[in-house]
């Protein structure tokens, strides 16, 4: 009987996905997601049926994944960070839905990239947070830019996703623009590239500093908040336990 599994692969590295996933993995018959994904994960899958699909063709994955399920496969659908967060679990369902298919399913979990990132410069999202993508592929650029000003308006920690890539090279600085009342220019701020990946790199640096950088879409940004401080070479947001009284 076949059964698809929404496997999230977290962040890249194979230490860093969870038990359930690779067990999943380990009962899959097919393992389908983008080829980035599947190289990442090759260890645990070197002798699966392997289906890599270009970006664009998100759709087209899900529909394959339902269908070698359908034929009776075990079928691993895989993504990084969570799949439930900016990634092809709500599109699975959705495509379940509408076709009114009934499908044995499981969605496993994962560290997402603000997490994942996170660990990397410190514990800046110790208090309320967000996170925005900012991708325009699904999502209207003047929605983008209200949330952004929402989320600095609120004084939210927050962490910005698909930062930068060929056809949207400025677009982030009007990100930044609109957290700018709400900033002071030192505020501490993280970027991290190819998080738990080779070449992961990270820095910490002031608000005012993202204007003049470059970034890419393995690039994720942590904007901190008033409450962000930076304890030895590290971003923290205090949470305001030291301001609780004493019983």
């Amino acid at each position: 009987m076949g059964k698809l599994y929404l496997v999230s692969i977290g962040p890249g590295a194979i230490d860093m996905i969870i038990p359930r996933a690779s067990e999943a993995l380990k009962n899959s018959d097919v393992i389908i997601g983008h080829q980035l994904y599947l190289d990442l994960i090759q260890p645990l899958i070197e002798k699966k049926e392997q289906i890599a699909s270009p970006w664009g063709q998100e759709i087209e994955r899900v529909d394959l994944s339902i269908k070698k399920t359908k034929e009776g496969k075990r079928v691993s659908l895989i993504s990084s960070g969570d799949i439930g967060v900016y990634a092809l679990g709500g599109l699975a369902l959705e495509r379940l839905g509408e076709n009114k298919q009934k499908v044995d399913f499981e969605i496993i979990p994962g560290v997402t990239s603000a997490n994942a990132c996170a660990s990397i410069l410190g514990a800046p999202l110790a208090h309320d947070f967000l996170t925005l993508s900012l991708s325009d592929l699904l999502v209207p650029r003047e929605t983008i830019l209200e949330r952004a000003e929402a989320g600095g308006k609120g004084g939210f920690v927050s962490v910005l996703y698909n930062v930068q890539s060929s056809k949207r090279k400025t677009f982030i600085y009007e990100v930044l623009e609109k957290f700018k009342p709400y900033r002071l220019s030192q505020t501490p701020c993280g970027v991290v590239s190819n998080a738990f990946r080779q070449n992961e790199n990270k820095q910490i640096v002031a608000f005012e500093d993202l204007f003049s950088m470059q970034f890419d879409m393995l690039t994720t940004i942590v904007l901190g908040n008033d409450a962000t401080r930076v304890i030895q070479n590290k971003m923290v947001t205090e949470r305001g336990y030291s301001n609780v009284p004493e019983k």
